[in-house]
């Protein structure tokens, strides 16, 4: 094994966000229809999922669409479901999302 970076190959080509914590911009339709935005946490990201951190509580089944980077150039937005919610204390809550 060689210890030159320079002979490494970068083989990942997908886009890859950096996840300590990072701010996130959240988008869903309340129950009234209105959209709604608000910032969150991202925890972590799969390949299929998303586990954000939230102030409220949202249902299973609940479509979101999620900003990465929504301050700058970067920005990447990603859809998807609601499948588990866990509540840490009264204002927050672990989101597991389902990407589709």
């Amino acid at each position: 094994m060689q210890d030159n970076t320079e002979d490494l190959d970068e083989r990942r080509t997908s886009f890859r966000v950096d996840l300590e914590a990072e701010r996130i911009l959240l988008a869903w339709q309340d129950e009234n229809g209105q959209e709604q935005t608000d910032d969150g946490i991202c925890i972590d990201l799969a390949r299929h999922g998303v586990l954000i951190e939230y102030k409220m509580n949202f249902k299973v089944g609940e479509l979101l669409a999620i900003t990465f980077n929504p301050d700058n150039d970067k920005r990447h937005m990603v859809k998807g479901q609601v499948c588990r919610t866990i509540t840490c204390n009264p204002k927050s809550f672990h989101i597991a999302i389902q990407l589709i």
